[in-house]
């Protein structure tokens, strides 16, 4: 990557850490007021460009089951994949892409009934629900989801490389898909399907899974995306288990996915904002 006016921001920022304890459990890492310079000039659909904010607090994890349970105990709240009765699953021995229509499957079984049980993974990321569902659940705590450029402030951290890291990506510092093709997982970063959050080293202000582990909601769309398909889907950053070079390769600080509004994955999650 060709950093663009970078030189003077990390001098600012490189020792910012500061954080707060938040609503249901959130740690929050505040993000201090500025323009930040955001994009590429080697990507084609992030180009250069500045994005100016007031300051916001972003979550330091993916909101996780436990957190989304407590949601659901005080408000009776229904995810749209619970009223469907249905949702997509995927995994190991899949093909590239493949997602199968699985009964039952839901944020408290996100592989259907026969899988794993959120209950007894509360510390793992929510999955399963839809853009609406992550809405609603920061609506209730008092936040909102981060806008795409929001959420590249945060995730970068001053850096100026495709991964918070550095220029090489490296299995072993997030969980993301290790194998050439679906059908196997070679398991170097320890999991198949979601991990527990914060199990990865943070990035430099303290974000744990900018990284894999599940997409993130945001709101916002890039300027590819057009009026009309903007109302039809969400956006979605940083990768998720499912990721590789070879399918998905969404896993870097750079690229955009979107997804439809009214759909659920078990690779899609979220993490709060309050300004």
């Amino acid at each position: 990557m060709k950093p663009h006016g970078w030189a003077c921001f990390l001098l600012a920022t490189s020792a910012f850490a500061e954080t707060r304890s938040g609503p249901n459990g959130h740690v929050l890492v505040r993000i201090p007021a500025g323009t930040y310079p955001l994009g590429d000039a080697g990507h084609k659909l992030n180009q250069p460009h500045d994005f100016k904010t007031a300051g916001f607090s972003i979550a330091d994890a993916e909101t996780t089951n436990a957190q989304f349970a407590a949601f659901v105990t005080a408000t009776g709240y229904k995810t749209l994949a619970e009223r469907n009765g249905w949702s997509l699953v995927g995994g190991e021995g899949s093909a590239e892409w493949e997602w199968k229509r699985m009964d039952g499957a839901s944020w408290r079984h996100p592989f259907g009934p026969d899988g794993p049980d959120a209950s007894k993974l509360p510390d793992h990321p929510v999955t399963q629900i839809s853009g609406e569902d992550a809405r609603a659940y920061c609506k209730w705590i008092g936040g909102r989801l981060p806008h795409i450029d929001e959420w590249e402030i945060a995730a970068r951290a001053g850096a100026t490389t495709a991964y918070p890291w550095g220029k090489e990506f490296q299995p072993t510092r997030a969980n993301t898909w290790n194998g050439r093709s679906h059908l196997k997982n070679t398991r170097e970063d320890g999991f198949v399907l979601t991990s527990p959050v914060r199990h990865y080293p943070p990035n430099a202000w303290g974000l744990y899974d900018v990284i894999g582990n599940v997409f993130e909601y945001c709101e916002g769309h890039p300027p590819w995306i057009t009026t009309a398909t903007a109302k039809r889907r969400i956006c979605g950053r940083g990768g998720s288990w499912w990721c590789s070079r070879h399918c998905c390769d969404f896993h870097n600080l750079l690229d955009i996915g979107s997804m439809v509004k009214t759909a659920s994955l078990p690779n899609q999650g979220f993490r709060l904002v309050m300004d």
